[in-house]
């Protein structure tokens, strides 16, 4: 589920890191046998894959993860270690983790951890060592001149917190910093490179 591609140029993509297995799944309940061979090529391919029945947990686990690095890892330049190696930065993620974990239980999801503690000690010692050096996609979409993924992390967390009653000021003005660096990118005159 931990993933880390980057882009060097166009249709060009190249693994850089991978923690984990690439989780398929249904969230509707959907027969699962048709995507076993789906898993056995992405597995052939040199990226380990499995179907697995609770797929929506790992949907917010990937949240949980992304949103805790990427637009930091964007706005800061860095790569994801970096994040964890100071206090500050790492007092922002727990921050962003704490918002998310009470966004998923206001709105009724879960994931494989029971609280954001649980979360966080096993972000820092199992999830973030093996990726400390990759470079987030926002960044490396910022870099490009593209747009990101924001709306569909920091900004779907901060809808779905509006919606279910949830303050999250942080995940709010990391989105909010992140769509600056957007549209500076296409005031600039260079486009958004897509």
């Amino acid at each position: 589920m931990i993933t880390g591609f980057s882009r060097p140029e166009n249709n060009v993509v190249e693994v850089t890191v991978h923690a984990d297995s690439i989780h398929l799944g249904s969230l509707f309940g959907s027969d699962l046998a048709p995507m076993a061979p789906l898993a056995e090529a992405i597995t052939t391919g040199g990226i380990p894959a499995e179907v697995v029945p609770e797929v929506g947990k790992d949907l917010w686990a990937k949240m949980l993860y992304n949103c805790a690095l990427n637009p930091l890892g964007a706005i800061f330049g860095v790569p994801y270690g970096d994040l964890a190696e100071v206090s500050a930065s790492r007092e922002i993620m727990e921050a962003l983790i704490g918002e998310i974990f009470a966004v998923m239980k206001a709105a009724g999801y879960r994931t494989h951890w029971s609280t954001p503690d649980e979360y966080r000690a096993v972000f820092y010692e199992r999830l973030l060592p093996p990726t400390a050096r990759h470079v987030s996609s926002t960044l490396q979409d910022i870099r490009a001149k593209k747009s990101t993924e924001i709306e569909a992390l920091s900004g779907a967390v901060v809808r779905l917190g509006e919606e279910v009653g949830v303050p999250t000021p942080t995940n709010a003005t990391l989105y909010r910093m992140v769509k600056f660096m957007e549209a500076r990118n296409l005031s600039a005159g260079e486009g958004n490179g897509s």
